[in-house]
């Protein structure tokens, strides 16, 4: 195996697993279950101390919206490294990447995310007031200010927003010079099919797909009201939730071995041939004087 398919597989597993980490954290634990809480008795009208109280943070809360926050960034940072492994190799007609590649991508993929998700705990997170990082509904990152408004100081703008949007930027011209090549005719190709109009289509989304271009819908989001919001969240929900399934339709379903594993194992449940243990009965009727009907049963 080459050293470039090596780092394709690397970039794509990694990819797979930061997503499907991701998925499980916000499953298993995104609601605020806030354990240990007191319970306020209905019958007590007790007067708060102030305006605003604030439970101190039990800390599982804030881990969940630690986890999700890294595990989403390392997701883009390696679809963008995947992305540009493929522009490399495809621009420059080589099958060789740039030395300590693989090192290289490890580091960006995996370090960058935990960089800024230990900057961003380090910054605004408080034990007495874990509000300054995380949300009190769910965990996930603050966002609003005391008066339901979205605050551009919170760590939901520049720890998560701020920098997958420069992500998504980077991917967009990523797909735009991959594209470009892939539906260039180039002399140099040596190929007796050319590709054909749709191939090319499937590869271009294939990428689009594995590079995340469809968040781009949930900045759309952010910016528009009534029905066009509406719209909008309907589409950045649907093309989300499915990312992990596209990915695996699109780059291993369609793959022949994976075909060829499907087959034989088809193959070989139709195969299987469990022996039932049969008994057979037969009924014989006999006539007496007494008109009475009676059976015999007679086992083979």
């Amino acid at each position: 195996m080459s050293a470039s398919r090596r780092n394709s597989q690397l970039a794509l597993l990694s990819t797979c697993f930061s997503l499907l980490a991701f998925i499980l954290t916000f499953l298993s634990g995104v609601g605020n279950r806030r354990p240990g809480a007191p319970e306020v008795e209905a019958e007590k009208n007790v007067v708060p101390n102030s305006d605003e109280h604030v439970d101190p943070d039990s800390g599982w809360c804030s881990a969940v919206a630690a986890l999700l926050h890294f595990f989403l960034l390392a997701t883009f940072m390696w679809n963008s490294l995947y992305g540009t492994q493929l522009v490399l190799l495809v621009r420059r007609l080589r099958q060789d990447l740039p030395p300590h590649w693989t090192s290289l991508s490890v580091a960006l993929g995996w370090g960058v995310p935990a960089v800024i998700m230990a900057v961003t705990l380090g910054v605004t997170y408080r034990p007495d007031n874990p509000l300054g990082y995380r949300q009190e509904e769910f965990c996930w990152l603050a966002a609003v200010d005391k008066k339901k408004q979205f605050d551009f100081r919170k760590p939901m703008f520049w720890a998560f927003l701020l920098p997958v949007a420069l992500i998504l930027i980077y991917n967009v011209a990523l797909l735009v010079l991959a594209s470009l090549t892939i539906c260039r005719t180039d002399a140099a190709l040596k190929s007796s099919r050319p590709r054909t109009l749709w191939k090319k289509f499937l590869i271009s989304f294939s990428l689009a797909v594995l590079l995340g271009v469809s968040w781009f819908l949930g900045y759309l989001v952010l910016v528009t009201s009534g029905n066009t919001n509406l719209v909008f969240s309907v589409l950045f929900c649907v093309c989300t939730t499915t990312q992990g399934f596209q990915i695996f339709v699109l780059f291993t379903a369609r793959t022949p071995s994976f075909r060829a594993v499907v087959s034989r194992s088809l193959q070989f449940v139709s195969s299987v041939n469990i022996q039932l243990k049969e008994t057979k009965y037969r009924l014989q009727r006999t006539w007496e004087t007494s008109n009475m009907e009676s059976y015999r049963d007679v086992s083979l």
